[in-house]
Formats: C-alpha cells, structure tokens, sequence
C-alpha cells in the first residue's frame, strides 16, 4: 500500500463520487480512475461497487479503507513526532464552533506559546454536529467542544471543564444591580421577571443557542423583545458587549477583553450543566503540545 494510493481511496470513500474526490485531490478524473482500476487489478477484487447513486466500499473495500486509514494517520503521526523531535516547528491543529474561537486566541494560545515559542495553530470552524465528522476524516487531529455521550462512545475524550447557560449581559447593565449573590449559583442570580421587557440578541433560528432561548422563554413565561438576531453564533457576544441586548449562551471562560465588557447572570430554568473538552481519533498519539493545549484549556476552565 502506498500513502498516495491510501489517500486516493479515501477520498473516494469519501465523497462516493470519482468526480468530486478528483477535484478535491487536485487530479484529473481520469488520473483518478485509471489509479483505482490498476489497484484494484493488483488487488484481484473491486473495492467500490458503482451504483447510479454514488460509489460504495465493497467488503475488500473495506478492509483496504481501514488499513488505510491507519496508515494515515500513522505517517501524520511519525511527520508530527520528526518534527518534535528535530526541534521544529510544533503544530496544533483544532476544529471548533466559532463561538469558542475567542477563548483560544486569548486565553490558550498566548499562555502556550510560551513554551512553545513559534509554534504553529491551525484551526478550522466546525459545527458541533460536524465535528467529530471532520475528526474522523482527518481534517482536523482534535476537536473542541461538547462531550456528548455519543462522542465518547466513538472518540476519545478528554474533558477540560463544564458550562452551562447563563445570561450574558453588557458590563454595567442595570440588571447587574438587581442580581443578588447565592452560595448555591456560581454567579450572581436574576429573576425571571426582570427579563420580560428586556431587549435579547439572538442567534439564526436554527442555532442550538437560539432554541435554548427559546425553550428558556416558554419555561419562565415571558416573551422579551428581539432587538437582533445574527447568522453567526460568535458574534451575539461582541453585539452584547456593545450594548445591543442580553442573551444566553454557554459560560466559557470570558477572555481578559471579554470580561471587561460582559457580566454572566444565573438564571433558572436553563439545561443542566454539561462537560466540554477535547476529542480525538482513538489509536492517536497526542504530541506534547497537544496534551499541553489540553492541560492549559483545563487550567483557564478552572480558573473560571
């Protein structure tokens, strides 16, 4: 088995369609093809079984994508370790929603290149419903977001702390001066009622964060004001920073800029906390940054 070839049939699996792997591999069709013919003479058996509505991996085809995908994953693996050891360029590389971008440029990677100094961060915004997805397929060696029980079945996981939904408000709100402190919340708690006439930005309808929102408005009775409502996740925060609004998101760890322009508030009737961490393919070997990233997500969660 070559890496080229393994790589090849990969995407083929992938995408299931020899015209959309070619131009994600960067070939021609029938580069592509003529490849796949020859390994599959090599071989003695088909690995795809071409059907109208797409390519499907044979048994043979099977065996072969998994090995192959060991194979992959085991030379990104050996090219991280070489580099690691000769002293070179260390790299991460994280798929995550975009809300929880801020918290890594901010609060993780300034505290991580410090000790390891020209260190190299690509990440790539991911939904948490795609996520382990793009893990799997090797887009990204780790994930970052929530552990749900699905994931740990599949995946491993490294759990760095836990959030649940709070109200985010601008610093100075005057709900801040009707919240009162309570040993039993970790930060100072609003009543419901208070937020009946108060202004909410919200995220598309879609969103995960909008439908607890909303789950959260029918639960306490009220029907507050949508004074906007963004397409991007990220981005309810900044509007709410500016003085747009409140909302409700998860409490991840404000960054050092955050915190000087948005106050969290509990509130009730909100989803009971739930655990977030890191995922990975199982069989991975994580290289010293990455359980560095890991350990200094779990030292900023538990700073928090």
């Amino acid at each position: 088995m070559q890496l080229r070839e393994c790589e090849y049939i990969l995407a083929i699996a992938r995408f299931g369609n020899m015209g959309k792997a070619a131009q994600h591999l960067y070939v021609s069709q029938p580069t592509l093809s003529k490849m796949l013919t020859k390994l599959e003479e090599d071989i003695g058996a088909p690995l795809f079984e071409r059907q109208a509505s797409g390519m499907t991996p044979t048994d043979v085809g099977k065996v072969y994508l998994e090995n192959a995908q060991r194979m992959v994953e085991l030379n990104a693996q050996m090219e991280r370790e070489l580099k690691s050891a000769s002293g070179k360029q260390p790299s991460l590389s994280i798929g995550m929603p975009m809300l929880r971008e801020e918290l890594l440029m901010q609060s993780v990677f300034p505290r991580l290149c410090q000790r390891f100094p020209g260190m190299m961060a690509n990440t790539m915004h991911t939904p948490q419903g795609k996520m382990a997805v793009d893990v799997i397929n090797n887009r990204c060696a780790l994930g970052f977001g929530i552990l749900s029980d699905k994931l740990k079945q599949i995946l491993r996981c490294e759990q760095v702390g836990e959030e649940r939904y709070v109200l985010a408000v601008p610093k100075g709100h005057p709900l801040v001066k009707k919240a009162h402190e309570n040993p039993d919340w970790k930060y100072p708690r609003i009543s419901t009622h208070h937020l009946r006439e108060t202004p909410f930005v919200l995220s598309r309808p879609d969103a995960y964060s909008t439908r607890v929102a909303q789950r959260f408005f029918e639960a306490s009775g009220i029907e507050p004001p949508i004074a906007l409502t963004l397409t991007v996740t990220r981005d309810v925060l900044h509007s709410v920073a500016a003085g747009a609004g409140v909302t409700l998101l998860p409490d991840i760890p404000l960054s050092p800029i955050s915190a000087q322009v948005v106050t969290y508030l509990s509130v009730e009737n909100t989803p009971e906390p739930f655990p977030v961490g890191v995922i990975y393919r199982k069989g991975y070997t994580l290289s010293p940054i990455e359980n560095a990233f890991i350990d200094t997500l779990r030292q900023v969660y538990g700073e928090s």
